[in-house]
């Protein structure tokens, strides 16, 4: 419970960071994407996932004219394991604060990339294959560019969790490699 305050408090604070009154610019970003690489490792044996759906919503604030720092949330939709034997879906949603670093040129208002971080908590929703699960860390790492506020961003996620199987508590992760398309509403 005290890493679920912790990480809220930080999404919260970094949020009024980012809202903060400034001359310089903001993001508010709408972005869907596809997930053609999505793993589970529980009881360190990797299982691959079907193609998933993800969305979400981004807010970032640019101090300076290269480095920006904002908060974030998606949803993973659910989606079912590639191996037929295995019966049951996953879905994420992380909240996230995250930092940005774009190209230093001059006139970026239209043409510009940008590297991304994020860390916040993942909240797992898994349907038919574990007892039960709780949230963990999420962190990703991505890289994009923005083409007169059209965003197109690839990004490698992790999300850890716990979950319970047979009265057995176990850690667990899911990865994803997404492909983002977007429009920045700045």
């Amino acid at each position: 419970m005290k890493k679920i305050v912790t990480i809220l408090t930080l999404f919260f604070i970094t949020t009024a960071l980012a809202i903060a009154k400034s001359s310089d610019d903001k993001e508010i970003i709408a972005k869907l994407g596809v997930q053609p690489q999505n793993t589970t490792n529980t009881d360190g044996t990797d299982e691959n996932m079907n193609v998933g759906i993800s969305a979400g919503a981004e807010f970032f604030k640019y101090f300076g004219n290269i480095f920006a720092f904002g908060a974030g949330a998606l949803i993973d939709l659910p989606r079912n394991f590639k191996d037929k034997n295995l019966e049951g879906s996953l879905s994420c949603i992380p909240l996230y604060v995250g930092a940005k670093i774009r190209t230093p040129l001059s006139g970026l208002d239209d043409t510009y990339a940008f590297l991304s971080g994020r860390v916040g908590y993942s909240m797992p929703m898994t349907k038919g294959f574990l007892d039960s699960a709780t949230g963990g860390l999420y962190w990703a790492a991505g890289l994009g560019v923005n083409i007169n506020c059209i965003i197109i961003e690839a990004v490698y996620a992790r999300h850890n969790f716990n979950y319970a199987f047979n009265s057995v508590n176990r850690d667990a992760n899911y990865s994803t490699i997404t492909l983002y398309v977007g429009f920045n509403f700045e």
